[in-house]
């Protein structure tokens, strides 16, 4: 069939828009592309307090070539500090290049600590109240479906706990498999699910019989939630893990001074189970 010529013009018409919304996205890309090898060095200071026995560590490095990460070097010789909302304050001593450990604090539920920093002529501070922590009610797993060429049975895993009612709770879920990580950043966000039992089904591997399956579930608070889930975000952009060819940002830190990182305080459950008929 012919085209009419006004028919012909409206074709014409969006071959030009299509191209031009293409040349836009691509121009879009070179804007936001960045020359890691190129970046200034930036600070990165990660540290932890949970309600568990201490000694509590933060680890404080530099940032190096993206594609050479064993050259990231450590800092030495920083002052770091880790307060609490009671008045207490713990002088952290360095116990091997980077490392700044604890001696006496000890991580409680509701407290707020504050994390100070000072290396390199800057201060870098951070703040992380210690949430109340979600149990886990049970374990329990479930046969998979058999896949095409798979010649054993898998299972699956399933974490339930009971999420805290009229409070938004955050939770990071890490799953061992006979003592080797399995799952590092299970995330679950409690906004919609206020009050209910959470069956938390995410936690797959595999599993076989007699596997032993470990789970640690750490309730966390909101900006050390957003932290791992941007990161667990950069780690699938990661070229070097051949999952994307996108260049990673960085996760977002709840620490000022223009370092990266975190600083994050959290509780920690922990259950097992083994895998069997």
């Amino acid at each position: 069939m012919v085209m009419t010529m006004n028919k012909r013009k409206n074709y014409i018409l969006q071959i030009l828009l299509i191209a031009t919304c293409l040349l836009m996205a691509l121009s879009c890309e070179e804007v936001i592309t960045i020359d890691l090898n190129s970046s200034n060095p930036k600070i990165v200071i990660e540290g932890t307090v949970t309600d568990q026995p201490g000694p509590y560590t933060v680890i404080i490095s530099e940032t190096a070539d993206y594609y050479n990460p064993e050259a990231q070097p450590m800092i030495s010789g920083a002052r770091v500090t880790i307060s609490d909302s009671e008045g207490n304050i713990d002088h952290l001593s360095e116990i091997s290049p980077g490392v700044y450990e604890t001696d006496s604090l000890q991580g409680i539920l509701g407290r707020t600590y504050t994390l100070l920093v000072e290396a390199n002529g800057k201060t870098y501070r951070a703040e992380s109240t210690m949430p109340v922590a979600i149990e886990i009610d049970s374990l329990y797993f479930t046969q998979e479906k058999r896949r095409p060429h798979q010649n054993k049975d898998s299972y699956q895993v399933v974490c339930v706990f009971t999420d805290h009612s009229g409070k938004e709770d955050f939770c990071r879920l890490k799953v061992y498999r006979n003592d080797e990580i399995e799952l590092s950043y299970g995330m679950y966000n409690g906004r919609l699910t206020d009050g209910n039992t959470i069956e938390f089904d995410r936690i797959r591997g595999d599993f076989e019989l007699n596997d032993m399956v470990k789970v640690e579930l750490f309730s966390i608070d909101e900006a050390t939630y957003t932290y791992y889930s941007t990161l667990k975000d950069v780690l699938a952009s990661d070229p070097q893990r051949m999952m994307s060819t996108s260049v990673p940002a960085n996760p977002v830190t709840n620490i000022t001074g223009d370092a990266l990182g975190y600083f994050g305080t959290f509780t920690v459950r922990a259950d097992s189970i083994i895998i069997k008929k």
